[in-house]
């Protein structure tokens, strides 16, 4: 997400097949509580759904109140897909405390949820 052309903000999927795996989500600290971040994952969502991805999952140490918001729920660690529980972010980027979550998408849904 870029303002005035400089970037205040982005997000990245990891993917494989039909889940991904929400990474990296950032907002410039003037930036925050204004939306940016809701629009960003918006935006991540509504590619994800059109990429053929129908569950999202993330981990997070920081933004446990912000995530339920956009319809993310807790899932226990013990059902992460394959795809998930291997990759770098679950054994090792994020520790063991961070918060597991999930969102099942439907076509165009995540777009339409922020816009509300």
């Amino acid at each position: 997400m870029r303002v005035d052309g400089r970037i205040i903000g982005i997000v990245g999927i990891e993917s494989h097949e039909n889940v991904g795996l929400l990474r990296s989500l950032v907002v410039g600290k003037a930036y925050r509580k204004v939306g940016c971040g809701q629009k960003l994952v918006a935006k991540a969502e509504a590619w994800a759904g059109e990429s053929g991805i129908n569950s999202l999952y993330l981990l997070t140490t920081t933004a446990a109140d912000f995530f339920p918001q956009l319809g993310y729920e807790v899932v226990p660690r013990s059902q992460a897909p394959t795809f998930i529980a291997n990759s770098a972010q679950f054994t090792g980027l994020c520790p063991a405390s961070a918060i597991f979550m999930c969102k099942t998408l439907i076509a165009n849904q995540a777009l339409h949820r922020t816009s509300r």
